[in-house]
């Protein structure tokens, strides 16, 4: 049985293993693909797929997109996108821009709060990356300010703590729309993640199909049976493909390994625009 990996991160995005190191990775899991879904970059696709060439792992082309829904952030994924499609530049510079802005606003409030932190420093470090909050946390980490990138969310970043920065997303539909656009395949990212009750999960799925979501990340980390039988029957009422895959992001979250969740290959070919 041959099984893919649909939710990967590298250091293009907020991850700490480099495109060419999770393929490696991807082979020794014995997966026969995986799909880098790097936030808001695809900067990373073209490295993993010259490395999936080379070791026999097919590479599905993807992004993971932060969106607004009514007022929450709930994350997007887009399967077999065009990488150098003209309808990413303008949205990705914006999801970028965005995040630089919340990046110095961060930095600034730990400074003023007495915390060596240089958001200079930190992009010296991860050239050619997509900065976000998990770059800050690592650099606390290793200035000694917490003992792990999860610690200082818990603590310092994450939502609800004395120096998180709220961003400006792109809108839920709109979101899907350009994944669209670009060529791609769009899918709900792990829905139980945002804590809804299931009644608004469904009610986030149906909204999700009728703007042209064809798929819901079903098989994720950490779902158990109950979680993954209610997805499943989300997917059957709306007619959308069960997806899955591990949200691997190396050390960043150091519990999770390529693989520990995935599906068969048959979900990539219903996925595939040339199935």
């Amino acid at each position: 049985m041959n099984y893919a990996d649909m939710h990967v991160h590298t250091t293009a995005s907020d991850g700490t293993v480099s495109p060419a190191e999770v393929v490696e990775l991807a082979l020794k899991a014995g997966l026969s693909a995986i799909a880098i879904t790097d936030h808001d970059t695809v900067s990373g696709i073209a490295e993993a797929q010259i490395t999936g060439s080379r070791l026999g792992i097919d590479i599905i082309p993807g992004i993971e997109i932060s969106t607004d829904y009514r007022g929450h952030d709930v994350h997007m994924l887009g399967y077999f996108i065009d990488p150098d499609s003209p309808e990413l530049e303008p949205v990705l510079s914006w999801a970028v821009n965005e995040k630089n802005l919340r990046n110095r606003k961060i930095a600034a409030a730990l400074r003023e709060a007495g915390f060596c932190i240089d958001l200079g420093d930190i992009e010296s470090k991860h050239a050619g990356t997509v900065i976000g909050r998990p770059h800050i946390a690592a650099e606390m980490v290793a200035k000694g300010y917490a003992s792990s990138v999860s610690e200082c969310f818990e603590r310092y970043l994450g939502e609800g703590c004395p120096f998180y920065v709220p961003r400006q997303r792109i809108e839920f539909a709109e979101a899907i729309k350009f994944i669209i656009r670009s060529g791609g395949k769009a899918v709900l990212a792990h829905p139980l993640q945002y804590k809804f009750s299931f009644s608004e999960t469904e009610k986030m799925a149906a909204l999700a199909k009728t703007h042209g979501c064809v798929g819901i990340e079903v098989y994720y980390t950490g779902y158990g049976e109950s979680e993954i039988a209610f997805l499943l029957s989300l997917a059957e009422k709306y007619g959308l493909i069960p997806t899955g895959g591990s949200d691997f992001h190396g050390d960043n979250k150091p519990d999770i390994s390529i693989g520990q969740a995935k599906v068969t290959y048959d979900t990539v070919r219903l996925i595939s625009p040339n199935p």
